[in-house]
Parts: structure tokens; C-alpha cells; sequence
């Protein structure tokens, strides 16, 4: 008999079946839960589908407020929840991811006509970000993590004279630098001399923008991302934060940025309400008079050239918490949030309604259709049944697209070809609801009911 330890068995190689066939669909297309999780490979849940048409009007908006060159540019900007006050599943994440891959994808060239060296960062808070000193933190591990420091090193060295322009005919696209440019043995092997001179000319590029000489040692000797984000992060310990944050973000980085050539950087803040609901009164008013400081009033580069353009997303209940802080600090006078002033720097996320509601359906079932099936095209859903399904979710684009995950399994269970109103109805619909004592209808023992609750 062969050694159990030692026998090897032929993995049995099934095909896959596509249970959603019978509705044109290679998986279900919506999402189980809503929400965006940019790390994720699953599209649904990524930002990759995104409705062009949803967010036109929110699109311009966005390039009038924050982009150079769209009439003026804001250096604080809202996005809120303006009617549905739920705060969660209308899509700002996903419009923001789109605004961050769109401008990195030229660095801000279409976006500006031509006219800006853009870059955007899209940043999640933790409720660990509760002092500004944390936030200028969460910033700079962002900026980290985004290789943004990296490529605005990259394109230092380009610009610095260190690297002879034959060499840097070579360095190809933005994806390429971190094999070109931002690798020390590539530009080795095309004679640069990475060790002494690069680094003394990009120095002396960094200190006289006015960067603090030990960031600009770092920066100027490290090419390698994650070497140089371990390195930073080194020196710049929690004790540092608390009394240079606020320099080290809007005056440091702002002269590293703009002696790389860009001419603004955007930080798109998610969630605000992680940052807003675990402060006590005196660290929200800390916080907003910090920040009015470092993007107005201090003698940092940015209060002086408006560099950042910061967007807070926000619902009306942070809004509600904020303004007595605020109004305190003055911020009003640069960005209103007060109503109805707010309305000359914000962008308002309504509800859905049908217009709105049917080319966002579309854009998730094109993009799981079976290669024969219509595109551009709702079914296997009836237009009542998406209507429907509008209506029970209260315009909430995340609940909506959540429920009609839920019918899709529905249909596939039942066998059902076409999508219709009843059948969202039944989805969504609550079992009836059985009174305590009671089975059918009929009375129980009470030590059965006993049972019952602590089961429940």
C-alpha cells in the first residue's frame, strides 16, 4: 500500500459555471455592501465603475473650484450631503477616487488645459487623526504611500542639471520613472553619478526652495519610494509632529513641490466625520484655528502662493458641528459654511432621481454582460422595477445598488429570466414580523418563549 504521507492525486480541474447566464451576466453586478475600497481587486467595490453621466455637473464644479485655470481656485472646498442627510452611499467616494486617478493619470494636464502640473490625493482619516499635528501626519503617509514625494523627487532630478538630457530622452512615461529615473543602477548604468554629484546638485536645489536641511538629505540621497518614505518617516517622530507639522506639510513639501515644477497639489479628505466626531470642543477649535493658520496666515510657502487645495467631504450634521468653531476662527471669511454663503464653495450630492438613477445601472450591468448581450441597456430589470427599486432605497445610490444585489440573487434562485417590480418588492420586503407568545399564530408555553429570546 503506498505511503499515505507520500501520495499525490491529480487536482480534478473543474470549469466554472456562470450561474447568471440566464440574465445576460457573467456575475452579479452590484455591489454586496456599498462603500469604496480602493485596495480591493473586485470592480464593484473599487471606483473602476464609475458613471460618466451620474457626475457631470459635479465634474465641472470640481475644476471650477479647485482646478487652476477654471476661473480661480479655491483653497478650501466642500462636498456634502445636501439632501438625504445620510452621509454615506451617494458616491463621494467614488467620485473623488475618479477626480485623484483622472489628474494623476497626466498630472493635472487635461484637467487644467494645459496650464497646471497638478497632483491629487485621495485621504481616508482614521479617528486616530483627531489633532492637526495627526492630520498633517495622515498627510504626509499619503503622499507617501501615493509615491507622490518620490515623483516629485523624480522629476527634481530631471529638472535639476544633474542628469544630461540624452540620458533623460530615455527615462519614458510616468509609470516608467521608478525603473528610469527613480532607480539609482539604471541611471548607474547610464554614467550618472548617483553617489556624489545627483545628490549634492538635487541638495542644493532643495535648500534653496527652503527646505530644512535633514528632509533635504533624505530626499536627496534616497530615490527608491519605500526607502525614502521609511526614511522620512524616521526622523519625523511623534514629538516633531507636534511642533512642526504644520510646517513640515505647507511650507517643507510646498517647496519641494513647486522646485519640482508643480504648480498645486489637491487632498481630497473623505469621512470627516472620523476626524470631527472623536474631538472634544477644545480639539475641534484647535484644529480649525491650526488650519486657517497653515493655509492663510503663517509665513509658510503655502499661506503665501495658496498652494493646497484642500476638499472636506462633509453631511449637514458635521456642518451643524463645525460652524461655531468655524466662524470663530475666521474661516469663514475664506470658505463660508454657513448657508446659504456655503453654496459659493460646495458641491451638493442630491439624491438620486430616475434620470439620474438609470445610466448608473447601465454602467454596472455593461460592464458584467455576457459578450453577446446588448450593452447600454437595462434589462433583464424592467424600467418599473429599477423605479421601484429607487424608491425603496430613498435615493441612496449605495442602498439602491446594494438592494438590486439582492434581487439579481433572488432572480437567479427562482429562476426568474425577467426582473419586474414584484420582484424587487418581495426583495425588499420584511418577513411578517411574529408577536412574542407567539407561532402561526397560535400561543406557546412560556418557557419556550424564554427560549426564543435568548436565541434571539
Amino acid at each position: 500500500m503506498e505511503n499515505p504521507l507520500l501520495r499525490k492525486v491529480e487536482p480534478v480541474i473543474q470549469v466554472p459555471s456562470n450561474r447568471y447566464a440566464s440574465l445576460g451576466l457573467r456575475d452579479n453586478p452590484f455591489p454586496l455592501e456599498p462603500g469604496l475600497s480602493p485596495s480591493s481587486g473586485d470592480p464593484r467595490i473599487n471606483g473602476s465603475i464609475y458613471s460618466e453621466a451620474l457626475f457631470k455637473d459635479k465634474q465641472s464644479q470640481f475644476e471650477r473650484l479647485l482646478i487652476p485655470g477654471k476661473n480661480g481656485a479655491q483653497s478650501i472646498v466642500f462636498l456634502m450631503d445636501h439632501a438625504t442627510r445620510r452621509g454615506r452611499g451617494i458616491g463621494k467616494s467614488a467620485f473623488l477616487r475618479h477626480q485623484c486617478n483622472t489628474i494623476m493619470a497626466d498630472f493635472g494636464d487635461q484637467a487644467s488645459g494645459g496650464k497646471g502640473m497638478l497632483f491629487a490625493l485621495h485621504v481616508m482619516p482614521s479617528p486616530q487623526c483627531r489633532k492637526f499635528w495627526e492630520f498633517c501626519r495622515t498627510l504626509t503617509e499619503t503622499m507617501i504611500d501615493e509615491d507622490i514625494i518620490a515623483k516629485a523627487m523624480w522629476r527634481l532630478r530631471a529638472l535639476s542639471g544633474g542628469i544630461p538630457e540624452e540620458v533623460l530622452q530615455n527615462i519614458g512615461e510616468a509609470q516608467d520613472w521608478p525603473d528610469t529615473i527613480g532607480d539609482d543602477k539604471w541611471l548607474q548604468s547610464h554614467n550618472v553619478d548617483v553617489l556624489f554629484t545627483l545628490p549634492r546638485v538635487v541638495r542644493g536645489k532643495l535648500l534653496a526652495a527652503g527646505v530644512t536641511t535633514d528632509i533635504a538629505e533624505i530626499l536627496a540621497r534616497t530615490s527608491d519610494s519605500r526607502a525614502l518614505g521609511a526614511q522620512l518617516l524616521s526622523i519625523l517622530k511623534d514629538s516633531r509632529w507636534r511642533r512642526e507639522g504644520g510646517r513640515i506639510v505647507f511650507h517643507d513639501f510646498v517647496n519641494l513641490f513647486e522646485a519640482a515644477g508643480f504648480t498645486r497639489g489637491l487632498f481630497l479628505i473623505d469621512e470627516v466625520e472620523k476626524i470631527v466626531y472623536y474631538q472634544n470642543i477644545g480639539e475641534r477649535r484647535a484644529f480649525v484655528e491650526s488650519l486657517r493658520y497653515c493655509l492663510f496666515d503663517a509665513d509658510f510657502a503655502n499661506a503665501r502662493n495658496r498652494f493646497f487645495g484642500i476638499l472636506l467631504t462633509i453631511h449637514p450634521g458635521i456642518q451643524e458641528i463645525l460652524l461655531s468653531h468655524w466662524q470663530a476662527a475666521g474661516l469663514d471669511r475664506f470658505a463660508p459654511l454657513a448657508e446659504p454663503h456655503a453654496q459659493e464653495n460646495t458641491i451638493y450630492f442630491p439624491p438620486l432621481n430616475k434620470k439620474m438613477a438609470l445610466p448608473l445601472v447601465k454602467v454596472y450591468l455593461d460592464y458584467y454582460r455576457t459578450s453577446e448581450s446588448p450593452k447600454d441597456k437595462i434589462d433583464p430589470f424592467t424600467e418599473i422595477a429599477l423605479t421601484e427599486a429607487l424608491v425603496k432605497s430613498g435615493g441612496v445610490p449605495g442602498l439602491m445598488l446594494r438592494l438590486l444585489h439582492r434581487v439579481v440573487e433572488n432572480a437567479i434562485e427562482s429562476g426568474a429570466t425577467r426582473i419586474t417590480k414584484e420582484l424587487v418588492e418581495k426583495v425588499h420586503s420584511p418577513p411578517e414580523r411574529v408577536e412574542p407568545g407567539e407561532v402561526g399564530g397560535e400561543e406557546i408555553p412560556p418557557s419556550t418563549q424564554v427560549e426564543l429570546t435568548e436565541e434571539q
